[in-house]
């Protein structure tokens, strides 16, 4: 199978396409991550000086590359947040030992199903949920059953609430599907929030049932443009209170503008490195053996 070759430096697939910014990647015994980007099945895979792209579906390489590089976010500042913030006592450690990992620019409806769904929920389970309505809904592109685009909002919408329930969503059905009706019927273009200012843009998803700041903030930072995006759970409130003495009784949505304002057009950048830091050294302390080895050594 022919391969297309992406020149944008080292990327951590693992760190990247299956960290939890993503949930439909999966790694392959050969090697690299397969997954559907668009309606094309590929394999990403680590190589020298970038990645390679190879096709899965039986089809050609024709506009693999441009589509991946988009998917990838070549065009993010990598280079001046590695210099503005290489003292940084958090991210300076983590740009050095996890020099891999990217910020995505996935399909903006995909991205607001699966942030959605993520509400209380781990990886693993988003994965399951996000899986399982992509294959009942989806149309294959691909010999294996995961090869198959994510539905469109007006297949969502058709399905209905207790469709998705069934499938277990639980709770979420009841956010899913008026998300999917709105998007269907026009009253939200998410397209068009990749050219509104990011509060503009929070706004409008905010304005959704059921999304509130930390889901649309994956939104946009993940599918949406805005470099500004900061997204605070628990565990980055903590890293902002370790590191960067954040009073204790900050709340999330304090937390989120100071970032914002203290990291500008780096903070998804930013909150992605801190974050991953964060979860390895957590796992690292919980679980030891062998994310003990992936652990920044500062973190022992």
């Amino acid at each position: 199978m022919s391969s297309v070759f992406l020149p944008v430096g080292y990327v951590d697939t693992e760190a990247t396409l299956d960290g939890g910014q993503a949930f439909r990647w999966w790694p392959e015994e050969s090697g690299g991550y397969r997954g559907v980007v668009g309606r094309r099945t590929v394999n990403v895979s680590e190589t020298e000086g970038g990645v390679s792209v190879t096709p899965l579906d039986g089809k050609g390489t024709d506009g693999l590359q441009h589509s991946m590089l988009e998917y990838l976010g070549h065009d993010q500042d990598l280079e001046g947040f590695r210099v503005r913030f290489a003292d940084d006592p958090c991210l300076g450690p983590a740009l050095r030992g996890y020099s891999g990992l990217r910020v995505l620019r996935q399909d903006p409806w995909e991205a607001l199903f699966s942030f959605i769904t993520s509400s209380t929920s781990n990886i693993p389970r988003i994965k399951l949920n996000v899986g399982a309505a992509a294959e009942k809904l989806g149309y294959s592109v691909g010999p294996e059953t995961r090869d198959v685009t994510f539905p469109e909002p007006e297949v969502v919408s058709e399905a209905g609430e207790q469709f998705l329930r069934d499938l277990g969503f639980g709770f979420r059905a009841k956010y899913l599907v008026p998300a999917a009706e709105a998007i269907a019927s026009g009253q939200l273009s998410l397209t068009d929030l990749r050219e509104a200012s990011y509060a503009d843009a929070r706004e409008a998803l905010t304005a959704l049932y059921g999304v509130g700041e930390k889901v649309a903030d994956c939104v946009l930072a993940f599918s949406l443009d805005k470099p500004e995006s900061f997204i605070v759970d628990r565990h980055i409130l903590r890293a902002l209170h370790k590191w960067y003495d954040l009073p204790e009784k900050a709340s999330l949505t304090y937390a989120a503008d100071w970032a914002r304002d203290f990291f500008g057009d780096h903070s998804a950048l930013a909150n992605q490195y801190m974050f991953h830091r964060e979860r390895l050294a957590r796992r690292a302390s919980e679980w030891g053996g062998a994310h003990v080895e992936r652990a920044l050594p500062e973190d022992d």
